[in-house]
């Protein structure tokens, strides 16, 4: 068995298509390897800031040789007397063959020649070359770059290839390089390596300062983080990103003046962590002045490091400093008068314009729930507040903090739930994530994610494969979570309709309702674990989330029953032979005897299902329209509903189109039936 190396050293790389590599490469390389049929055991993947690859360990030296079978011309056809024919010459021909390659065999009744030749499988090396090309151009990225005369697309421009099977390189051309054994040490060294060997590539690399794997570089910055003895905040997601974007992480410990303490700890966890990087420390439950960077490369320069980082981190909180206390000369509401300066986004207005909508959309959301006045009150002013950061210079230079400033600034005159609820109002942040913990900040995140979503489809910004700009997909799952987390029974529809009017344009309903279904179908499958079946068959009910997932959690519960198949083929008697009759009317002194048993179950437990599916009880209403199976299965076994008198046709059709409609308050049971 053989072991193989292949290396791409480039320009620094952005770390989402780092991420990318590291969980997509080594199944692109499974695959084709499975394809060409050469056996391996296990690939690693590894990727650094500037180079990425695999480890394929175990080649097998070539691949397994094959019998390959196949039909040729028929024997009468395929031999003239004792000597092969014209016909079945060019068949041998055409797949390199000989008479000593052949069988006849008698495929019903017909004899036929059929190649069964032997072919050797080729050696790993070749198998390579002919895939290496496939799997490495087959890398999407989010921006690729061009170099050279255009001529070249990838995620940074390349330098050189490293392809060793064992000792040997395996040479092929990539994006204008060939491949060799040289590789380059760290930046800081500009050093050409020689690999001899895949076995050796690890060490030789560590000994120039480069740590290959993701996992080894995110190790020694958890050691580093221990070793500045700090009480360093935990922060799994930077240290791998650190991970990612370095070759040989090492610790610097810088401190920021203690002025900026003052500071609330957003603030300094923004500036410290997502604009430089660096891990927050602290001292008791306060965050400390101190710091700790990453530099990539030797520790003989952390000096100079620390420095920088210190220059740049009191730059910007000298900035936020002072952003914070203009901010806080006046009260929040001040800030409200300046939105309609501010364009929201192209075609849909200005801020003021946004918040309008979102205090129409949540005023009517919180008194079709029953707030009671004093709610009320707290929804209309976290309404009004909702966007009044957007316009504070704080939001201008830090806009990751929108909503957490407008708690903080809202908390010095305003209502606590409406502080909560400014900042409450982005939960949740798509289909996982924490929802609000106050209904009135989920009254609030409710109306503004189905404004956007509803306003960019008025204007046909419209999401289409990964391009989202405007996160709709996101926000849709965040009104799906609202709904059915906090269990309010809210019609999507009715309520988008409010946006509809205030911006006087025509919404396209039916690309509304495709969007919402697919996104509820990824909720009930994944957050409440609906099956596939079960949850298509809801999906009817997407204008009201929460009934859409009780009316699937019910289903889901009585589809193990034995009796459950009866009941969904005998209700689909009902729906198909009423889908297309255009009323629900009927007359009852049209009614002959054997339809009168239905009728009469049917008109007493219409009320009582009804009530229990108005209190949102599905099971109980399940149960009840279970119950009408028998009667069903009698009222078609001796009743002919297309009856060739017209008013008895209408009538039996109108009567089935009723009774369907109680059934169709569940979804498109009929969608469940086996075929």
């Amino acid at each position: 068995m053989s072991e193989y190396l292949l290396e791409l050293l480039l320009e620094e790389m952005p770390p989402a298509d780092i991420e990318m590599i590291l969980n997509t490469l080594g199944e692109k390389v499974d695959f084709a390897l499975k394809t060409v049929n050469l056996k391996h055991g296990k690939i690693e993947t590894f990727a650094t800031s500037r180079r990425f690859g695999v480890f394929i360990h175990e080649l097998s030296p070539k691949q397994d040789d094959v019998i390959v079978k196949k039909r040729g011309p028929a024997k009468k056809i395929a031999y003239d007397g004792d000597k092969p024919s014209r016909a079945l010459e060019g068949f041998l021909r055409s797949n390199n063959a000989s008479l000593n390659d052949v069988e006849i065999v008698k495929v019903k009744d017909v004899e036929y020649v059929f190649l069964n030749k032997r072919v050797e499988g080729k050696d790993a090396k070749d198998v390579l070359k002919e895939i290496l090309v496939g799997v490495l151009s087959s890398l999407q990225f989010k921006r690729p770059m061009k170099w050279g005369n255009g001529e070249h697309k990838y995620v940074r421009p390349l330098h050189s290839i490293v392809s060793l099977l064992d000792n040997g390189i395996v040479a092929f051309e990539f994006l204008g390089k060939t491949a060799s054994k040289f590789t380059e040490s760290h930046r800081y060294f500009s050093k050409k390596i020689e690999i001899k060997d895949p076995l050796e590539y690890e060490s030789v690399l560590k000994d120039n300062m480069v740590i290959a794997k993701v996992e080894k570089r995110k190790a020694m910055i958890e050691e580093g983080l221990k070793n500045t003895n700090l009480n360093v905040v935990e922060d799994e997601a930077l240290v791998h990103e650190i991970a990612l974007i370095t070759e040989f992480p090492q610790p610097v410990v810088g401190e920021f003046k203690q002025k900026y303490a003052t500071l609330p700890e957003p603030v300094l966890k923004t500036v410290l962590r997502h604009h430089q990087r660096t891990f927050v420390t602290k001292e008791g439950d306060k965050i400390s002045t101190k710091f700790v960077a990453f530099q990539d490369g030797p520790a003989n320069r952390s000096d100079n490091v620390r420095k920088g980082y210190e220059r740049v981190i009191n730059a910007r909180l000298e900035d936020a400093l002072f952003y914070y206390e203009e901010d806080t000369r006046v009260p929040l509401e001040e800030f409200v008068s300046k939105l309609d300066g501010i364009t929201f986004q192209k075609g849909l207005g200005t801020l003021k314009d946004k918040e309008d909508r979102i205090s129409n959309i949540a005023i009517d959301v919180a008194k079709k729930l029953g707030f009671p006045e004093g709610e009320l009150k707290l929804v209309k002013r976290a309404a009004f507040l909702s966007k009044a950061d957007l316009a504070t210079n704080m939001i201008y230079e830090f806009p990751e903090l929108q909503g957490t400033m407008a708690k903080i600034y809202a908390s010095r005159d305003e209502d606590e739930r409406v502080a909560l609820a400014l900042q409450e109002q982005y939960m949740p942040d798509g289909l996982d994530g924490e929802s609000p913990s106050d209904t009135i900040g989920a009254v609030i995140g409710l109306a503004d994610k189905l404004d956007t979503v509803v306003a960019n489809f008025a204007i046909g910004e419209i999401p289409s494969g990964s391009r989202d700009p405007y996160g709709l997909r996101k926000n849709t799952f965040g009104i799906l979570r609202i709904l059915n987390d906090f269990e309010w029974d809210i019609n999507v529809k009715e309520e988008g309709r409010i946006t509809e009017s205030l911006l006087k344009k025509k919404v396209p309903w039916d690309e509304v309702e495709g969007f919402f279904k697919g996104r509820l179908e990824v909720l009930l499958r994944e957050r409440y674990h609906v099956s596939f079946d079960v949850a298509k068959s809801v999906l009817e009910l997407w204008a009201t989330p929460l009934r859409a997932r009780l009316s699937a959690e019910s289903i889901e519960k009585y589809k193990a029953s034995e009796d459950f198949e009866d009941f969904i083929t005998a209700y689909t008697r009902i729906h198909n032979i009423s889908k297309k009759h255009d009323s629900n009317e009927y007359h009852v002194e049209l009614f002959e005897e054997n339809e009168k048993p239905l009728f009469q179950a049917y008109l007493r437990l219409k009320p009582e299902v009804e009530e229990a599916l108005e209190h949102l009880n599905y099971d109980e209403a399940f149960e009840k329209l279970k119950s009408l199976k028998p009667l069903i299965d009698e009222y078609f076994d001796n009743v002919f509903v297309m009856a060739t008198r017209e008013d008895l046709r209408r009538n039996r059709l109108g009567f089935l189109k009723s009774l369907d409609e109680i059934f169709l308050k569940f979804g498109n049971l009929s969608s469940l039936l086996k075929k």
